[in-house]
């Protein structure tokens, strides 16, 4: 069970505490100060939001399980106009610049990552970070050799994701996998947790969409999920806890190319009731 401590010289029993509390597991007495129910032994989530929502900064909530603050912050407020062109300009990126990037970089843009909804704040959600280029073709090439072997016949896979034309691709010296981008990152949790498997593309968004404002690059790599899937040899090359699978991937790297403009998308397609 989390403890939770309250300043009585500051806490301002305004109940925003107990409001918040997804469970219902805050009590609020008239001449005291806000506590957690017995049943939060049982039912709380540890999701924050009682010491996030306070206006007073007064409650503390401390559990074995929680990692410090990311920043202390003010909510930051972005106008709509500009958050909604940061987001129409975003591309993927097939074409990277040689070289790495830094690793406390790709710590920073994780650390983000991490506030990522989870369903029932299980936060269950672990990372592979590829980031030795060499190992990346590596791997890649092992996949390549998946595909060479299914690339003929009656593989539903080799129609559908043209394996023959990413051999040949790759005997020439394209990669139509994970594009020469110097560092993949894979989201990977526990097979029998599927609400993890959602939470993994949650956050793997928050990561397509954070790694933009540092000057980086992301493309999903579907087709490196497919072999992943299919080929063991990969999926042993990955080394993820027995008991896990990769859920996705996105390419990571420094863009060679500046796109200028957000390119034509069809309409919404919406139904009003």
């Amino acid at each position: 069970m989390p403890d939770m401590s309250v300043n009585a010289q500051s806490c301002s029993h305004c109940g925003l505490c107990a409001a918040t509390c997804p469970w219902g597991l805050i009590d609020v007495p008239k001449d005291g100060l806000p506590h957690l129910a017995k049943a939060a032994a049982k039912l709380c989530i540890i999701c924050g939001h009682c010491e996030a929502v306070c206006p007073t900064g007064s409650l503390q909530l401390d559990d074995t399980r929680l990692a410090p603050a990311g920043s202390p912050q003010q909510p930051a407020e972005i106008e709509a106009e500009r958050l909604g062109a940061y987001l129409r300009i975003r591309r993927s990126i097939r074409r990277y610049r040689l070289g790495p990037v830094g690793r406390a970089t790709i710590e920073q843009i994780m650390d983000i990552v991490r506030y990522a909804p989870t369903g029932k704040n299980r936060q269950d959600v672990q990372w592979l970070v590829i980031h030795d280029t060499r190992e990346l073709r590596r791997i890649t090439g092992i996949a390549i050799e998946w595909m060479r072997e299914n690339s003929a016949g009656g593989n539903s896979l080799a129609a559908r994701y043209n394996l023959a034309g990413i051999v040949k691709a790759w005997e020439k010296g394209r990669d139509n996998i994970c594009n020469n981008a110097p560092h993949l990152i894979v989201a990977h949790c526990n097979e029998e947790n599927h609400v993890a498997r959602t939470d993994a593309i949650i956050a793997l968004a928050h990561l397509d969409i954070v790694a933009p404002s540092f000057g980086l690059g992301t493309c999903w790599g579907g087709i490196f999920m497919q072999a992943a899937i299919n080929c063991k040899p990969l999926l042993k090359a990955l080394d993820l806890p027995s008991e896990h699978k990769p859920v996705h991937c996105l390419m990571l790297g420094y863009p060679s190319v500046i796109y200028q403009r957000p390119p034509k998308r069809n309409p919404a397609a919406i139904v009003w009731r």
